[in-house]
């Protein structure tokens, strides 16, 4: 993609100026303890979580005023997206495996079509189960309001479903945009493995859906839902978790009106506080 877009869904601001710096790194939540005899005792965290730290150096007026009123949250106190322009797959991690976290409050899949189920297997992967040939399987976000994955306008979305789903049937891929409320707008739809779509007027959210066409069991791993490219199989999930702003610098740049800002960002656990 090569872009950065931050902020509210619906609202986000592209960011076209490549940062000067760019670090990404999980915090692991990992703790070392030495014991006086030499054994070394760790704790971590079940879910590593995110941090963004951005820097740019004389960004142009409109995007700094747009990552100043985020950072200040002059439009919302509450958490924003962040679409990292390196992340292949804004599927959470398990998801992306066709497996389910147990940090997840959320069902990570539902029956969008037709008749049959999604279950785990006794291994603990999840299939679609289609007892018929209108059998479609939706992806859910497990962090964000209704498990709506955000976007904005103009945005280019990518979904590509499982490699289970392909030469079984008239497979379909669909991705249906939906407003603030979390209502339908519209459908972007392909007869085919591979959906590429810009997001319309008005979009906030999506829902992907995809149908094999054929009765039978598939698997779920292996699917990826990006932004800005074109989606491919067996890309990890990175996830796309809200974020909030933990730091914040602005100096003004020589010459004006260019400045410098910085920010420092951190996954939370929702968009709702």
């Amino acid at each position: 993609m090569g872009n950065l877009w931050i902020g509210p869904p619906g609202a986000m601001a592209e960011i076209d100026q490549a940062a000067k710096s760019f670090d990404r790194t999980a915090d692991l939540g990992t703790s070392e303890f030495r014991s006086l005899g030499g054994r070394v005792t760790l704790t971590r965290n079940l879910t590593p979580v995110r941090r963004l730290k951005l820097a740019w150096d004389l960004l142009a007026p409109a995007p700094a005023r747009a990552l100043d009123r985020i950072a200040r949250r002059v439009d919302s106190a509450r958490p924003f997206a962040v679409v990292d322009p390196t992340a292949g797959n804004v599927l959470d991690p398990q998801q992306a495996l066709g497996r389910s976290d147990p940090g997840m409050p959320l069902t990570q899949w539902y029956l969008g079509n037709g008749t049959g189920s999604i279950a785990a297997t006794t291994a603990g992967d999840y299939v679609l189960n289609s007892t018929d040939a209108a059998g479609k399987a939706a992806w859910r976000s497990a962090r964000w309001a209704g498990g709506l994955f955000p976007v904005t306008p103009g945005i280019v979305v990518s979904f590509r479903p499982p490699p289970s789903f392909t030469g079984v049937g008239a497979q379909t891929v669909q991705i249906t945009w939906r407003d603030g409320t979390g209502a339908a707008l519209s459908t972007s739809g392909v007869t085919g493995s591979v959906l590429t779509a810009t997001a319309p007027a008005g979009a906030c959210y999506l829902t992907p859906y995809s149908m094999p066409g054929a009765i039978g069991t598939y698997s779920l791993a292996g699917a990826c839902l990006t932004y800005g490219g074109t989606a491919e199989n067996g890309v990890p999930g990175d996830g796309l978790p809200p974020m909030s702003v933990t730091g914040y610098t602005d100096t003004p740049g020589r010459p004006l009106p260019y400045r410098s800002i910085g920010l420092d960002l951190v996954e939370v656990s929702s968009a709702t506080g």
